[in-house]
């Protein structure tokens, strides 16, 4: 789908529409079951650009943003074990063709591993959550018209850029992992809410938005490295220390990626919030008025 604020139609029903079909295709791939691993991922994308969405028009949804929020954010935690458990395998996979020293290693520790992460009805998970997609369309009903002027947009986006923006300058030297998680996920609504707005400035926000995705990959990636050095850790007594020779070199992996992290971030982020607010605001009034 196209996920993009459209200059035809005005702001509130660009909006709305747009979040009516993130909740359709992620709840029809679900039910498609064809392959349950892609659909599970792609709900969750969808899922995190809606809720991108609801951060860029929070000021005017006011009390609603807040329950509105946590219901999509439910949703994306019931398929959280399932999505981990992917990945896992996934990310598992990829090390052993870095590293094919490794790979007889990684092949006992997806033995032992859960293939669903101890969810004994996955099936059942998954249909539920698309049940509650397709009923979330009554969160975006109760949604107040949305008026057709930058301050319904510009406070979320600057807000969220702030978000993005000030752990660049705190993470450095940083060693526990939840910070960078969290900066991961801002750094992901940032990207999505500059893919949106997009046609507003396409020679500008778009490389914004290809760089920031980027970034999100590069973290997303750490994150990953981080789940499974855990999963190690809790699994090392039954893999009679096969797990050593793979613990130090996820720990070095992580460090090369918050580097790169780092380094990327400072450029994206270089701007103070104001400067960017007034020049997105500027693009705002040539193309819409």
């Amino acid at each position: 789908m196209s996920f993009e604020l459209s200059l035809q139609l005005s702001l509130d029903q660009s909006l709305r529409e747009t979040a009516c079909r993130l909740l359709e295709e992620a709840a029809a791939g679900l039910n498609e079951g064809a392959d349950r691993d892609d659909a599970i991922h792609q709900a969750r994308k969808h899922l995190k650009k809606l809720r991108a969405l609801l951060r860029l028009i929070e000021p005017p949804l006011g009390r609603r943003y807040r329950p509105c929020d946590r219901y999509f954010r439910d949703i994306a935690r019931r398929l959280s074990p399932l999505r981990d458990a992917c990945v896992r395998q996934q990310t598992l996979a990829q090390l052993a063709q870095q590293q094919p020293a490794l790979a007889e290693v990684i092949r006992e520790l997806l033995v032992l591993l859960p293939a669903s992460n101890g969810v004994k009805k996955p099936g059942k998970v998954v249909r539920q959550a698309a049940t509650a997609l397709r009923e979330g369309r009554q969160w975006i009903a109760r949604w107040p018209p949305l008026e057709p002027r930058y301050r319904t947009l510009g406070g979320g986006f600057k807000a969220v850029y702030l978000q993005a923006r000030d752990p660049v300058w705190q993470l450095a030297g940083v060693a526990e992992a939840e910070p960078w998680h969290q900066w991961r996920k801002w750094v992901k609504y940032h990207g999505y809410q500059l893919r949106f707005l997009q046609p507003l400035a396409p020679d500008w926000l778009q490389p914004r938005a290809q760089q920031s995705k980027e970034l999100g990959e590069w973290l997303g990636r750490e994150h990953d490295l981080d789940m499974l050095a855990g999963l190690l850790g809790r699994y090392g007594a039954r893999l009679a220390g096969l797990a050593e020779p793979i613990l130090p070199l996820l720990a070095q992996q992580r460090q090369v990626l918050r580097a790169q992290a780092l380094d990327l971030g400072r450029q994206l982020f270089e701007a103070e919030a104001d400067d960017i607010g007034r020049r997105l605001k500027r693009h705002w009034l040539e193309r819409r008025g």
